[in-house]
């Protein structure tokens, strides 16, 4: 696994503009505010409002759920949610039904709907992490009445015995 450190230093819309490039491969644009500074890119994204700091869905490539995704992922949810994702990761086809889910964690619909929220905001996170714009790992189908995992994201969790 290849890691790599990098600082900013500057106003936010600066930093955010040095991200994107970098990310686009156009580091000689970037190059004069690239600097070894105090500031992490996780310092200024965290520290940019979220209007700065927003990517237009239309700006993010597509893209498909790979391991470090999921990883990123995961990191990103409570901890309430990881475990229901687990549940629906080890069911038969990556599909639940809400009620052997309520069932087996001993919740009301509306405790379940809380512990899921944190799943929308991870996927946003990813989105502006990793600049690709994924669908969501899991989704409540409403007529059959039961939660389905993508595959891909299913496979994952077990594989990384998350």
């Amino acid at each position: 696994m290849v890691k790599v450190a990098l600082t900013f230093e500057g106003d936010a819309d600066d930093v955010i503009l040095a991200m994107r490039q970098l990310a686009a491969g156009d580091a000689s644009a970037a190059s004069p505010i690239v600097n070894n500074t105090e500031t992490s890119v996780a310092t200024a994204l965290a520290n940019a409002s979220d209007e700065a700091s927003s990517i237009a869905l239309a700006d993010v490539p597509e893209g498909r759920w790979t391991i470090e995704h999921v990883r990123a992922f995961w990191g990103f949810l409570a901890d309430d949610a990881r475990e229901i994702y687990q549940r629906v990761a080890q069911s038969a086809g990556y599909v639940l039904s809400r009620q052997a889910l309520l069932e087996e964690m001993h919740l009301t619909v509306r405790q379940l709907s809380g512990r899921l929220s944190s799943q929308g905001h991870a996927v946003r996170r990813i989105r502006r992490v990793h600049n690709v714009s994924l669908p969501h790992p899991m989704s409540f189908d409403s007529q059959a009445d039961e939660y389905r995992m993508l595959p891909d994201v299913a496979d994952a969790i077990v594989r990384l015995n998350l």
